[in-house]
């Protein structure tokens, strides 16, 4: 019987390319693979220990260029009229000679917003040596009275330190327990009557919107709860026609509308009963 040979033609040319192509095709695909997910780990590492490694990056860096002449030999502080500069100076715990670039700027922003009279802060550097800060201050408006103590505030109901209290008696003092809350609110009713406004000594703050004013240290005035604009410009109008202010008058009651009702001092009350007429 004759044998059968198997016979096996053996691989083109053409062939032996297209198999190397796709070895190479999944290397490249292995690679990508491993590489996107490295990339992956690195970002999650990255995402979770970001701010240890940006601190430590500065750090570095800033040792780094140290030796280039890059540290601190000068503090240059702009729009400080009432926070003491060595204040600052002790709230950043700056050394002189320390590295300009380790310096944490939003940390330090951070800790000088603590600082009583100040109100908003902007540091940046000044290479190859310098620190600049950008102070804006608070602005008070108001002495606020409360429970037998008295503090020092702002627009916003902001307490300041008050360590010289007789160059702030001339400001309105407010009282009442939730008056911080609407000093802003009282400031711009009273800045639309200037006239008024010189003249409120105090401010006693009632509810809600309802305040009562106390002009030139003797007069109260019971304001509405709504349209107080009203009221005082109707206050106003009076003021100037019959010089209301310059009477014997104790009280002005205003809370009720198209109202006016006129307390009297004792005096002023006695003399009437006396005569029958208003004094």
């Amino acid at each position: 019987m004759s044998s059968v040979k198997s016979y096996q033609r053996p691989p083109s040319k053409r062939q032996k390319v297209q198999r190397t192509a796709f070895q190479g095709f999944g290397i490249r695909r292995l690679a990508s693979f491993c590489l996107g997910m490295g990339f992956c780990i690195f970002s999650l590492w990255a995402y979770f220990h970001g701010s240890t490694l940006m601190t430590q990056t500065f750090q570095n860096l800033g040792m780094a260029t140290q030796f280039l002449g890059f540290k601190l030999e000068d503090v240059i502080v702009e729009g400080r009229v009432r926070t003491d500069k060595i204040e600052i100076l002790k709230k950043l715990e700056l050394e002189r000679g320390k590295p300009l670039l380790s310096i944490n700027l939003s940390e330090a922003k951070s800790k000088l917003e603590e600082l009583s009279w100040v109100n908003a802060v902007r540091i940046e550097r000044r290479f190859p040596d310098t620190l600049l800060i950008r102070i804006s201050e608070k602005e008070p408006v108001a002495l606020w009275k409360n429970q037998g103590k008295t503090y020092l505030v702002d627009r916003d109901g902001e307490f300041m330190e008050m360590s010289e209290t007789h160059k702030h008696e001339g400001l309105l003092l407010v009282i009442g327990d939730k008056a911080l809350r609407h000093v802003d609110g009282l400031m711009t009713l009273l800045d639309q009557f200037p006239e008024i406004k010189r003249r409120v000594t105090a401010a006693t703050h009632v509810r809600s919107t309802r305040w009562d004013l106390r002009l030139d240290n003797k007069v109260d005035v019971k304001l509405p709860e709504k349209e107080a604009e009203r009221a005082l410009a109707y206050l106003l109008d009076l003021e100037k026609q019959h010089n209301l202010m310059d009477r014997e008058v104790m009280a002005i009651d205003m809370r009720l509308p198209r109202q006016l009702i006129l307390r009297l001092t004792p005096e002023a009350a006695l003399k009437k009963n006396h005569t029958g007429k208003d004094a």
